[in-house]
């Protein structure tokens, strides 16, 4: 997933992890979850690691941001397809923070965040509100 997405509703994938933990009965027929386990990988659940992506895959949406704004286009970014950044849990926090600070570097890049938490409010609230703040901030600054 990267680039030129097969998606007819976005226009790139970004995922900056891989995995995640079942939250309801909706996650039963996780196909993120079903494909990790076709490709051997052990990544869901509250004690499996994830599967963190390099650096030069993080440089990705700063091209496409580039490319947007050379075209004079906005591109829409699935994020997450193979994980839910708002998975309560203290490992995830660096790559998190990397995130929000990608999307704010990415103003040609509409953001598209998938969750099965939109409950999330981890411990003093932070992790949503920053990023909607974050959203708020762009769209009427």
């Amino acid at each position: 997933m990267g680039k030129n997405s097969k998606i007819e509703w976005t226009h790139h994938t970004f995922n900056p992890w891989w995995g995640c933990t079942r939250v309801s009965a909706a996650c039963v027929h996780c196909y993120a979850e079903t494909w990790s386990k076709r490709l051997g990988k052990k990544l869901w659940g509250p004690k499996a690691p994830r599967r963190f992506l390099s650096d030069a895959y993080w440089m990705e949406p700063i091209k496409w941001n580039r490319e947007a704004k050379q075209q004079g286009l906005r591109a829409r970014v699935f994020c997450a397809s193979m994980a839910d950044v708002f998975e309560a849990r203290s490992d995830l926090n660096g790559s998190r923070e990397r995130l929000w600070k990608l999307i704010e570097e990415t103003p040609q890049l509409d953001w598209l965040l998938l969750t099965k938490r939109p409950e999330t409010d981890i411990e003093d609230g932070s992790m949503v509100s920053d990023l909607a703040q974050k959203c708020l901030d762009r769209n009427n600054g």
